[in-house]
């Protein structure tokens, strides 16, 4: 009998192991990651709700081996209504796995590889890992668009792997009968410079010049942010010339374009401690005040001056007496500015209106919108002790929006919470990768119970030098370097060229999250509108009381949804019915 090598005959069983694995499709919700490892789902029928006008997302997970994942083809993907109306081709991504290699502080979830970034599919992909079978999961992102009728709709996936083999799956989709509003009624502030962009992509920025390759990439970052229902503090084409000239024609396409054709619910009136003025405050105040002027009657020509508001980097976070005392003076100048050019020029802090020390003053009369730590909401609306600074401000007719940075928690919540080690629930929501998804949806939620009308967030491409974002999600260290906090100021993931073959941002799986917040936002605020809050209110209290009382319980958020979703629809024909009907004749 001939006997094979040990070499040949561990490698013909390898051979014939992986030939053996048979794929595997099944469908999961996009608030689900899927690891690698885990072993197929059972399928199931998937189903679907959407509003008009809203992204909807849903994921296909593939199961099969290495080299049967190689390449994956799409060969049709539909979504079909009983009438033969047909929905747009869904947008579909390859998800890449980042690595956590140390965890974010408390994080509930251990280090590992986590699903983030959703690479278009004419993008190259990471390769598998040597394993006899693998996961890989597709997002897939439905559009319903404002046109599209009302009903159930049936979408069918179709996939090929290398080898031949085709893949199928199918899902249902309930289209509501109402719109969501076509500007997001959360109002948001995304930070993300020019010069974190350029850095990203290797592109050349002397901080005023713009070349036709950043500005193309730059515009591929507004729109994508937009697209996710998220506006960026500023955009560089209305931004004023480099020697400090305001290009009034050049500046109203920009705005035109950002508010009226992106729909971006909100932006920044571009102005800095030292420009395009050297000294706003002192010698060159009139001309800084005209300034403003200009582009607040810019927003009014176009209908959106309730859009435009004001953020300074330099104001962020003050935490002593001359930093509020700074925060008094710019705020003199804007009040200033409204009374004499007759304009709404409103100053957006992130701080909370009760000062941490007494004798640093108070902010009250120069802050219009206050952006407090979500922490802080706690600490001010939810702890026994709170002074309730956040009511009375809004009572004044100041505007409240809250801002998730890091993981932060007071003094009072540990001791109210006995110091958990790990945070599982009911702290304040945390939008790092190694948190549970829910942290990124919590908050739009909680927030009408508060009044809170927005957020603000510091970053999406934040980096430490030299480091790989798309290998390790390590985005943000302490100064001390002990503490990593993961994907912290880091949602969308920079493709370049030299990696990918072309440069263009890649949104994460956590900006989907976020959007999904702002969709729920809006769903309460249409709730609002047709008399039902009480009932959202309810179904928010199945998984979430407040800021400090809420479950990690993603189902119950995605049945809340539904069920609200169910509720506006009948509540909507209930009065559309009524205005339709013929007025009784006497």
């Amino acid at each position: 009998m001939t006997r094979l090598p040990l070499t040949i005959l561990m490698l013909t069983l390898s051979t014939a192991a992986h030939a053996a694995v048979k794929p595997v499709i099944w469908l999961a919700d996009g608030m689900t990651r899927v690891s690698r490892e885990e072993k197929p789902r059972p399928a199931k029928n998937l189903v679907l709700h959407a509003a008009r006008g809203e992204w909807e997302p849903l994921q296909a997970v593939i199961h099969a081996s290495p080299e049967q994942l190689k390449q994956v083809d799409v060969d049709a993907a539909t979504i079909l209504h009983a009438s033969g109306a047909e929905l747009p081709p869904p947008e579909i991504f390859h998800e890449h796995y980042v690595r956590v290699s140390k965890s974010t502080m408390n994080a509930p979830l251990p280090p590992g590889e986590y699903p983030d970034a959703l690479l278009p599919l004419d993008m190259p992909a990471e390769p598998h890992p040597a394993v006899e079978a693998t996961n890989q999961p597709f997002w897939i992102d439905v559009f319903v668009p404002y046109a599209a009728a009302a009903g159930d709709y049936k979408g069918t996936l179709r996939f090929r792997l290398a080898d031949g083999t085709s893949l199928t799956a199918s899902f249902t989709l309930h289209v509501w009968s109402f719109d969501l509003p076509v500007v997001p009624r959360l109002r948001t502030s995304i930070l993300t410079t020019p010069r974190s962009v350029s850095r990203a992509h290797g592109i050349a920025f002397d901080g005023s010049h713009y070349s036709l390759e950043l500005a193309q990439v730059l515009n591929q970052y507004h729109d994508l942010l937009a697209r996710h229902r998220l506006a960026i503090d500023q955009i560089y084409s209305a931004l004023p010339e480099p020697d400090g000239t305001i290009n009034e024609e050049k500046v109203e396409r920009a705005l035109r374009k950002h508010l009226l054709h992106r729909h971006a619910s909100t932006i920044s009136i571009p102005i800095w401690p030292d420009w395009p003025f050297k000294d706003p405050l002192g010698k060159d105040r009139a001309a800084a005040m005209k300034h403003i002027a200009t582009y607040a009657h810019l927003l009014e020509k176009i209908r959106c001056a309730n859009r435009g508001y004001v953020i300074m980097g330099d104001l962020d976070e003050p935490n002593d007496g001359d930093a509020y005392a700074t925060v008094r003076r710019w705020g003199e100048f804007f009040n200033e500015v409204e009374k004499k050019h007759g304009v709404r020029v409103p100053l957006m802090i992130t701080e909370q209106p009760t000062p941490e020390k007494a004798a640093w003053g108070s902010l009250v009369g120069a802050v219009d919108i206050w952006c407090p730590h979500f922490s802080d909401v706690w600490n001010d609306m939810e702890w026994a002790g709170g002074s309730h600074d956040i009511a009375i401000r809004r009572q004044a007719g100041d505007e409240v929006w809250a801002y998730a940075a890091l993981v932060q928690n007071s003094e009072a919540w540990a001791n109210a919470h006995q110091r958990p080690k790990v945070f599982k629930s009911s702290h304040s929501p945390v939008w790092c990768t190694d948190y549970p998804p829910i942290n990124h949806r919590i908050h739009a939620w909680l927030f009408p119970k508060h009044g809170i009308t927005g957020f603000s967030y510091w970053d999406t491409l934040h980096q430490p030098a030299g480091a790989d974002p798309w290998k390790d999600a390590g985005s943000f260290h302490s100064e001390s370097g002990e503490d990593v906090y993961n994907g912290d100021g880091f949602f969308i993931y920079p493709a370049t060229q030299e990696r990918h073959g072309r440069n263009a941002p890649v949104a994460s799986m956590r900006l989907k999250w976020l959007r999904e917040s702002a969709d729920d936002y809006d769903y309460l605020m249409l709730a609002r509108e047709l008399g039902l809050d009480e009932k959202a209110r309810q179904l928010t209290e199945t998984f979430a009381r407040g800021f400090g009382d809420w479950d990690d319980n993603v189902p119950a958020l995605l049945e809340a949804r539904t069920t609200l979703g169910r509720l506006i629809e009948q509540a909507s024909e209930r009065r559309h019915s009524a205005q339709a009907a013929p007025s009784p004749s006497f």
